[in-house]
């Protein structure tokens, strides 16, 4: 009860979220909440998705010319080049999380990927192998954190992210 017995106002309900999202706001506000532990550690979670990546489809890495012949992890963490491209990558994904108010943005910035990504002759399916090593990423940044909610969360995320990614291939 609040002063001279009156009840407290009832919290105002969080603002309705775009339906194109696959996340209600509840799910939108612990992954805006939880992906602040995975930004702090942002290069250390782009190296160990790509590492992930390569590893479990090393196919993978015949895609990236200046990465050939690299077959130690070692090798690969030092490489400048995939330094700054695991950055750039989880750069997007922070960009992408950060703008999930204005889906509409979202979704044309995903498309624009996908199409950059067109170019440099990679396929769909190449889009797809990173899921897992994503989501393996935010796992060992949120540690006992990730539980099956944000499991969940980051699995709808992710799929969101890729679909759209996948959707700027065909530009028609």
């Amino acid at each position: 009860m609040g002063r001279a017995g009156q009840a407290l106002p009832e919290p105002e309900a969080p603002p309705p979220v775009d339906p194109r999202l696959p996340l209600d706001a509840r799910q939108k506000f612990h992954l805006e909440k939880s992906w602040k532990s995975v930004a702090r550690n942002i290069d250390r979670a782009g190296m160990f998705m790509f590492l992930r990546l390569f590893r479990d489809c090393p196919e993978m890495k015949e895609k990236y010319p200046e990465l050939r012949g690299m077959d130690d992890q070692e090798e690969l963490r030092n490489s400048q080049f995939l330094q700054e491209h695991s950055q750039r990558v989880l750069d997007a994904f922070d960009h992408t999380i950060d703008s999930l108010d204005d889906v509409d943005y979202v979704i044309q910035l995903l498309k624009k990927i996908g199409q950059m990504h067109a170019d440099l002759e990679l396929k769909p399916d190449d889009m797809w192998k990173l899921e897992q090593p994503f989501l393996a990423a935010v796992a060992e940044c949120l540690e006992d954190r990730y539980t099956p909610k944000f499991q969940e969360i980051y699995s709808k995320l992710i799929t969101f992210i890729i679909e759209h990614v996948v959707n700027g291939f065909d530009p028609h």
